[in-house]
């Protein structure tokens, strides 16, 4: 993931800009993202050291520094490296320095300090050949990390994930994002929906028009923990907003050293942007779980069969609820719908609890976390809805009991 270090943006005003990528730019990227794929394949089997010392002609030489250290640490993440696991190098520190010693100090002579004898004396204690010895020394820092596979990617797309990369660099700092969202197909928007409840984002949805669908993330420097973290989740969910047909996003973002407040915007009809990439649904841990508990159920005579929902719950003038689960029963009715809140705030709870009470038009069960101090009492009985507040990780059967009772069987 690129940074603000390697991000070339300036300030108009009060809005953030990322410099546009012109021609010469574009092919000074395709050159060095060429030389810098090239470089890692042929040096297989080295170290990272090698390999960084290869690669510093390249920097040096580039008249873009930002884009060559970005296009580098794309190149970089994208390496295999991995460390000589045989051999815990910490205990051949210690057994080498230790015999070093002790030699040192029972020398009666002048003569040269026998290195080669310590290593074969430590290697036959250890049941290892001396030559691997010196090598397992210092493996397990960074710089003697072997690169075991070089990126399978291209110079075309590395230049494509840079240019996404930018963008979500900034998103690394946002506060706020606010997007308005359109697809015409409802695979992908749930699909959408599904990477953000997969990344645990904390979102808010309103229906701005027959169309149109208005959607407030809080960003990761809206909140006081893990902002490296959930600045990565936010950060990840551009490319599946990239899918939709047609979008924009305003971002509140705090920029540079003295954290400036200023505004990034985005839309479907940028330049820039390439063709939208395809996403897959993802559940997230908690509604996998769920999923799996209630199928285990359903296969020992549970009358209910779960399936993951494709439908959106609309209120309108009040919100959006995207359930994740829908429950039928073997013998017939309407659904019963369940959202998973376990990770999300008080607030959302309370929109959801707001939501029911003033009519979904369906019968959901909330799934709330005991984090969250909400108690199910604020749902009503006679309300078609109820709040499942649960310790720990929600429980398929003690779900069920709530479904059975909104239900009336």
């Amino acid at each position: 993931m690129l940074t603000a270090d390697h991000i070339d943006a300036r300030r108009k005003g009060l809005e953030l800009i990322l410099k546009p990528l012109d021609e010469r730019t574009l092919e000074e990227a395709h050159d060095l993202a060429e030389a810098y794929i090239a470089t890692a394949h042929a040096h297989v089997g080295q170290t990272r050291e090698a390999l960084d010392a290869a690669w510093e002609p390249l920097d040096i030489g580039a008249r873009n520094r930002k884009l060559a250290l970005g296009l580098k640490k794309l190149v970089d993440d994208a390496c295999s490296f991995d460390a000589d696991d045989t051999l815990d190098p910490a205990v051949i520190r210690r057994s080498v320095f230790l015999l070093a010693a002790e030699r040192r100090r029972a020398r009666e002579d002048m003569r040269p300090f026998d290195r080669n004898a310590v290593f074969a004396d430590v290697a036959a204690q250890l049941g290892r050949p001396p030559s691997t010895l010196d090598a397992a020394l210092f493996s397990d820092l960074r710089g003697e990390h072997v690169l075991r596979a070089a990126p399978t990617m291209n110079a075309a797309s590395l230049v494509e994930a840079y240019e996404l990369g930018r963008a979500q660099g900034v998103l690394l700092r946002a506060v706020r994002v606010t997007c308005e969202i359109e697809s015409r197909s409802p695979g992908s928007l749930r699909a959408f929906f599904a990477w953000l409840k997969f990344h645990r984002l904390l979102f808010t949805v309103a229906r701005q028009n027959e169309a149109t669908l208005t959607l407030v993330i809080d960003g990761p420097f809206s909140m006081f923990e893990s902002v490296t973290k959930y600045g990565l989740r936010l950060a990840l969910v551009l490319p599946a907003l990239r899918a939709l047909d047609r979008w924009s996003l305003v971002a509140d973002v705090r920029w540079g050293k003295e954290r400036e407040s200023l505004v990034f915007r985005m839309s479907s009809g940028d330049a820039s942007e390439r063709a939208p990439s395809v996403v897959a649904p993802h559940l997230s841990d908690e509604v996998q779980a769920l999923l799996d508990g209630l199928n285990t159920l359903a296969a020992s005579k549970s009358p209910w069969r779960a399936e993951v929902a494709t439908v959106l719950l609309d209120h309108p003038g009040l919100g959006v609820c995207i359930p994740d689960l829908a429950l039928r029963h073997i013998g017939g009715g309407p659904p019963v719908y369940v959202e998973v809140l376990g990770f999300w705030s008080r607030e959302a709870v309370w929109q959801r609890v707001e939501l029911a009470q003033r009519g979904l038009g369906a019968r959901v069960v909330f799934c709330a976390s005991a984090r969250l101090r909400v108690s199910p009492e604020v749902l009503a009985e006679e309300i078609p809805a109820a709040l499942y507040v649960y310790k720990g990780k929600p429980s398929a059967r003690a779900l069920l009991e709530r479904v059975e009772r909104i239900a009336g069987v």
